[in-house]
Order: structure tokens, then sequence, then C-alpha cells
């Protein structure tokens, strides 16, 4: 790699693996309750900026991904900075208990991989890295919609 690309790299990776937090215990968790605090009260955003988010991190993923000598390693965790951006976007009341809610069902989810969520985390690529999570977060956004509508 020349110069620039490796640098670029570098930049990439300390994004990817949140400026850090992917090598501490409970990288996922915390990433998730930090994201919750950041996406509701420090970078509220639309629907066409989340999809914007998506990509480039299913772009970054890919990068660090295929550079990385271990795919889809721990120590990502923009993944669930993603994941999280989506509950806190699609929450319908946006309460705290609903917010706690989500945190904890987004996790169990996550650590879990129930299928399809299994199916996506094994495509070894960025797509598969975001995807997953991406649909943890929309399951976990509709669980919260049907518990509170329905039961």
């Amino acid at each position: 790699m020349n110069f620039i690309i490796v640098y670029v790299y570098k930049l990439l990776y300390i994004i990817v693996i949140g400026f850090g937090i992917g090598y501490l215990p409970c990288s996922g968790t915390i990433t998730t309750i930090i994201s919750s605090i950041v996406w509701y009260y420090i970078i509220p955003i639309n629907i066409l900026e989340l999809i914007t988010i998506i990509i480039l991190s299913i772009l970054f993923c890919h990068i660090v991904n295929n550079y990385s000598s271990i795919k889809d390693h721990y120590s990502i965790v923009l993944d669930e900075f993603v994941g999280t951006g989506i509950i806190i976007l699609l929450l319908p009341n946006k309460s705290f208990i609903e917010i706690l809610s989500s945190i904890f069902l987004f996790r169990i989810l996550d650590i879990i991989k129930p299928w399809p969520i299994s199916y996506l985390n094994s495509i070894n690529n960025g797509f598969g890295i975001i995807a997953d999570d991406v649909l943890a977060a929309l399951i976990t956004i509709s669980i919260i919609f049907l518990s509170e509508n329905f039961i």
C-alpha cells in the first residue's frame, strides 16, 4: 500500500473500532449505550442521513475487513453505532423506558443472532458486518412497536 492508502486505511480503522472502544470489554454494549446518547442528544438525524451513514459504514467496514487478517473482527463496533441510530430514529415515543428496552433487546439479538440475523452475519464483507445489526435494529423496533400497541 502506498503512503496515502495506508493513512486512509488507518483513519477508517479508527472509525470502525469506535476510536478504540472496540477493544474494551463489552465493547458492543458500551458502544450501544454511548451511541444512544449521541443519536438522541447530539446528532438527531433524518432517514436520508441515516441511509448515507449506513452506506458509508458498509464501505468503511468492507475496506477494513479486506485489509485485515481477521474477518469481522470483534473490535469492529461501527455496526452497533449504526444499529442504535436506526433504533433511536424509528422509536415511536423515544421515552426513557422505550430507549432502555430497545438497547437491551438490540444487544440480546446482536449477541444471540437468531436466524435470519445469523445468516447476514455469516456474509464476510462490509455488507454482512452492517446488515446483521440493521436487521437486529429493525426487529427490535418491530417488537417495541408491537408490545406497545398490541400487548
